[in-house]
């Protein structure tokens, strides 16, 4: 993979004042972004909604709103996850981006945890207080849990629920769409 994440062709549609369906934006997702420490990773945000029902103006470009790491508490987004392989040459004494697995943190906005464990191939070992669906569009990618590993590969999708997981990339470059709604743990 590249440096950063590849562009991502977005076509938005709405309607005109009439009522006929059109094209309201044909370009790039605008709010894409590497992924720091990640060679060749990134995301792009396709779509978001703060709240449900979400509204269908076809006024506001709701994929260039202002980027957010984790849903919105009663809405949620539509992204694109780019993740590099592994190098053949990868040396964990030499990544700078490595942390060990650690005591729990909250992210800023107190919907997200972390446990640490990531290197420049995986992201840390996270919960989000969200239903999240992830769909491996092409590669193969690791989903890394408390009870153990799954591979994921082209077409196969993962609902997770809230629960402590990661992701890693040893052996293949991938893509995943990922669709986060905010929920309520209980």
């Amino acid at each position: 993979m590249a440096a950063g994440p590849k562009p991502v062709r977005r076509v938005v549609t709405g309607n005109d004042a009439q009522g006929r369906s059109r094209v309201v934006w044909d370009s790039a997702a605008p709010n894409t972004r590497p992924s720091p420490g990640h060679p060749g990773a990134g995301m792009a945000e396709l779509w978001a909604w703060h709240t449900c029902p979400a509204a269908l103006s076809g006024e506001r470009d709701d994929g260039a709103l202002p980027f957010h790491p984790h849903a919105p508490e009663q809405g949620g987004f539509l992204r694109l996850v780019q993740s590099a392989a592994r190098a053949k040459n990868y040396d964990a004494a030499k990544d700078a981006s490595a942390e060990p697995l650690r005591e729990t943190r909250e992210r800023p906005g107190g919907t997200a945890w972390d446990r640490g464990a990531q290197n420049a191939f995986s992201s840390p070992v996270h919960k989000t207080q969200t239903v999240d669906y992830g769909i491996v569009m092409q590669g193969e990618r690791v989903l890394i849990l408390d009870e153990g590993e799954r591979v994921m590969r082209q077409g196969d999708v993962v609902v997770q629920l809230g629960n402590w997981h990661g992701w890693s990339n040893p052996r293949s470059d991938s893509l995943m769409a990922f669709i986060m709604l905010g929920a309520t743990f209980y």
